[in-house]
Parts: C-alpha cells; sequence; structure tokens
C-alpha cells in the first residue's frame, strides 16, 4: 500500500473543526460503497467519491482507516458503489448510522451470476451501481483511499439525486439549471476544460500592448 507522508499528531484542532465546517459547505452526491463482511451484503453511507479517470475508467472512494468496510475492500480488492437516489433516503440513513452493523441484504438487488453480473452487492433502485476492482490503495491521515478499475456498470432510469450538504440530506428542486455553460454530457474530466500538455503559451509584450 502506497501512502502519503503526514504527521497525524501534528495538526491545529480549530483548523481541523473549520476544516470540517467548509467541506460540509461543499454539496456531493451520495453513494453507499458496498462490499462482503462475513460474506454477506454491506454497506456504507459516504459522499467521498470521485471518478479519476475516464481512459481507462478509474473511481475512487476514501473510508476511515478502522470501518469494517476498509477492512473488508482491503482483503477482498473489490468494492461496489451504488449512487443513490432522494428516494433511498432510508438506505442512506441505514448506511450513516453511528457504530451499527450494516448489512444492507434487505436493500440489495441480485444481478445474477451472468457474464454482466456485478461482483459486488447493488442497491435496488440506485441511480446507478458502479462494479469496481481495487488497482491502488493510499494510506491518508485517518482514511485509506481505494482506486477502483471499473469493471461493469449498471443504470436505473428516473429518480433524482440525493445530496449532501452542511451535514444533511436534500433533495434538488424542481428549477435547479442555471443554464451557465459549459455544458457536455461527458463526466467531468479537468482534460475538458483545460489545456493538454505541452503547451506552449504566446507571450504577452506589454510594449506591443501599449503601441
Amino acid at each position: 500500500m502506497a501512502s502519503l507522508e503526514h504527521d497525524q499528531t501534528a495538526f491545529d484542532a480549530e483548523v481541523a473543526a473549520g476544516f470540517r465546517d467548509a467541506m460540509g459547505r461543499l454539496a456531493t452526491g451520495v453513494v453507499m460503497v458496498t462490499c462482503h463482511v462475513d460474506g454477506k451484503p454491506w454497506g456504507l453511507t459516504v459522499s467521498a467519491c470521485c471518478s479519476v479517470s475516464v481512459a481507462p475508467p478509474l473511481l475512487l472512494v476514501s473510508l476511515s482507516e478502522q470501518t469494517a468496510s476498509a477492512h473488508a475492500i482491503a482483503a477482498d480488492l473489490r468494492f461496489g458503489v451504488s449512487i443513490l437516489g432522494e428516494e433511498l433516503i432510508d438506505v442512506a440513513r441505514f448506511g450513516s448510522a453511528k457504530g451499527q452493523p450494516k448489512f444492507v441484504s434487505e436493500f440489495v438487488h441480485d444481478k445474477g451470476d451472468g457474464p454482466g453480473a456485478s461482483a459486488t452487492p447493488a442497491v435496488a433502485k440506485a441511480i446507478a451501481h458502479i462494479d469496481c476492482a481495487v488497482v491502488q490503495s493510499v494510506k491518508a491521515g485517518d482514511h485509506v483511499i481505494f482506486i477502483g478499475s471499473v469493471g461493469n456498470v449498471f443504470a436505473h432510469p428516473g429518480d433524482r439525486p440525493l445530496v449532501y450538504y452542511s451535514r444533511g440530506f436534500h433533495r434538488l428542486g424542481e428549477s435547479t439549471d442555471l443554464h451557465v455553460g459549459p455544458i457536455r454530457d461527458e463526466t467531468i474530466d479537468s482534460l475538458l476544460y483545460d489545456y493538454p500538455m505541452p503547451r506552449t503559451f504566446a507571450r504577452f509584450d506589454r510594449n506591443l500592448a501599449n503601441t
């Protein structure tokens, strides 16, 4: 496992509290990270999930190092991500209950054993489920970042996304599109909005600008 050098004892508690509050103001989607614990489906609700790459498809999740989910994923080298819609708020609450077992058999849809089957538990009626195999893990502070290679994707039409903001669950309103570009169908990728390297930029000559 790769690691990021970090002194976990040398941080300012006031800064940490401010950081927690600031990140609470970043609205995110809500996902359930799934795996198997003791051979049974297990799901942990998190907001720390994002795409890493489209070519190849890579996804990352960040979990507390001490969680049952982190231990199970480190052992099995597999995890799933079910993206939750607003109608699954009870599932989200179940997966975020502190200190409680998170066996999710009652919420899981059986994807079968065929070629298109999911190797990880998939939440029924999730907006989408992404099946991943761990290709890299990085210890960062008190968390572990798992980067997964996407093996299969299942989509469920309908339902609007569940949103996490200011330490609470929210729904999107009927009119939330601000109609501000650029609007693209592709996954948000830095390469879409920045210049690929290498690239040469013309120098700005102030003398020429004043002539």
